[in-house]
């Protein structure tokens, strides 16, 4: 189940390939216990602190309502 998110997108950066987990990379948000899958992007994310990069899976980009939102609104940033 993904968390809420209380952080906005910056921005949404497509892989050129997925990366698969277990890997150095896991899914930020479903973290290493709760998710399998590739790898398929890295999300920007404005903390109070900092500009931080998650790396997200396919499932995460479709059932986030804000990741949904700024990819109708606005697509890939490096597409």
């Amino acid at each position: 189940m993904t968390r809420p998110m209380k952080s906005p997108i910056i921005s949404l950066i497509r892989l050129d390939g997925p990366v698969p987990q277990p890997s150095q990379w896991i899914c930020t948000p479903h973290g290493r216990d709760g998710c399998s899958d590739d790898i398929v992007a890295i999300a920007e994310l404005q903390t109070k602190d900092a500009v931080q990069p998650y790396r997200v899976c396919e499932r995460w980009l479709t059932e986030n309502p804000r990741a949904v939102e700024y990819l109708a609104e606005r697509g890939y940033d490096n597409r």
